[in-house]
């Protein structure tokens, strides 16, 4: 058989993306480590790491002598080489989240808004808080390589808000665009329950599970739908969306908390719905039966969905889930009652960061993605993207 030269570049480029996921999953390592990690001969992976330094992927670390004789080289991927943004954009708030191309973060930074606030104004808003977060950072805009947002609302393929119940004229916004002429880099813009539940498998207490759902549950509620580890968004992009499920009172139930007047023994938060769920642990009759009553219709919508999906693990996300160790044994109650087979119940371990984290993991996934599926032959320098024009959802 003959091998031309078209078969030895795959073979260069599989061995090179063998060689960078190596180093990625383990940190610092030798030229020997490497070749027992892949299975390749060292000096076929020696070859393959000097091209990779060359072109930026790798860089070699100064030899520390410990002892007699020459010190191992050992090389790291450059993951400082550039940046990714995640946004959450919300009725309340607009988060930024600024990692590295190994999603270590750097910085967060946050700035409150209002539901009333006017579209322009909002997008300003969102970049001031881009602008303080790479400030902090200490990152300026060219070394960011891809931003990904999360917000409120039904969102198209392309970016463009369709719907929102919680931001009165945020319909009609093309946030794709406007992220896009923001920093000059690839955008994508998600659904914040979906890339909250994506935070979750990736960072947080999913992880290892194939298929979870994630409960938004707060003054505003939502789902996120997990399916062999993807997002799934539907062929409309509605996937979770219960909004038109008159039946379905989850939402709306979130009355039974506010117009209960049970106040916590130790002084209020400041928060009605939290100062309920703080005298329900505490014992509060009153507040435990609003708690359980609200409990009661998110598991109907919960159970719902676990009816189709039949998911591995529920995973209660939002503002709620703080209070999961008093929310958690209710909603499994309800869901015994409600299910064949209850699905396995946690809390967030990301909290309020979650929709933002997700933005960070989906940014890293379109990026390497991008950077290194391209067709061809060896890879070539690693840099930022030149296409500005990446809009698909995961």
């Amino acid at each position: 058989m003959v091998t031309n030269g078209a078969d030895l570049g795959r073979l260069r480029r599989i061995n090179e993306l063998a060689v960078i996921a190596a180093v990625r999953e383990s940190g610092d390592l030798r030229v020997a480590q490497i070749a027992e990690r892949i299975g390749i001969a060292r000096t076929s992976v020696g070859e393959v790491v000097r091209g990779l330094v060359g072109h930026g992927w790798l860089e070699e670390k100064v030899p520390v002598a410990t002892g007699r004789g020459r010190p191992a080289h050992r090389y790291r991927f450059r993951a400082d080489a550039g940046y990714v943004l995640g946004l959450d954009i919300g009725a309340h708030s607009v988060r930024a989240v600024l990692a590295d191309l190994d999603g270590t973060l750097l910085t967060t930074v946050r700035h409150l808004t209002a539901p009333s606030l006017a579209r322009e104004e909002r997008l300003r808003a969102i970049g001031r808080t881009v602008t303080d977060c790479l400030r902090q950072g200490g990152i300026t805009p060219g070394q960011v390589w891809m931003t990904v947002a999360a917000s409120t609302g039904w969102i198209d393929r392309d970016g463009q808000i369709l719907m929102s119940g919680s931001i009165p004229d945020w319909a009609g916004v093309d946030l794709t665009g406007h992220l896009r002429a923001l920093l000059g880099v690839p955008a994508v813009v998600e659904n914040d329950s979906r890339l909250a539940a994506l935070a979750e498998h990736r960072r947080g207490a999913g992880q290892g599970v194939r298929d979870l759902v994630l409960l938004q549950a707060g003054r505003r509620t939502g789902l996120g739908l997990l399916i062999d580890g993807r997002l799934h968004c539907g062929f409309g992009y509605v996937a979770g969306d219960l909004s038109m499920h008159r039946a379905l009172k989850w939402e709306p139930a979130i009355e039974y908390l506010l117009l209960c007047d049970a106040v916590p023994s130790t002084g209020r938060t400041g928060d009605a719905v939290a100062d309920v769920l703080v005298a329900a642990a505490e014992g509060h009759t009153g507040a435990l039966v609003a708690v359980r009553r609200y409990v009661r219709e998110m598991a109907i919508a919960a159970a719902a969905v676990a009816s189709i999906l039949d998911p591995e693990l529920i995973v209660l996300g939002g503002s709620m889930s703080q209070h999961a160790d008093l929310l958690l044994p209710l909603l499994r109650s309800e869901l015994d009652l409600l299910c064949l087979r209850t699905p396995d119940l946690r809390g967030s371990s990301l909290g309020a960061d979650s929709a933002a984290l997700g933005a960070v993991c989906l940014a890293l996934e379109h990026l390497f993605a991008a950077l290194l599926t391209e067709q061809g032959g060896p890879l070539g320098p690693l840099r930022r993207p030149r296409e500005p024009g990446v809009t698909s959802h995961a």
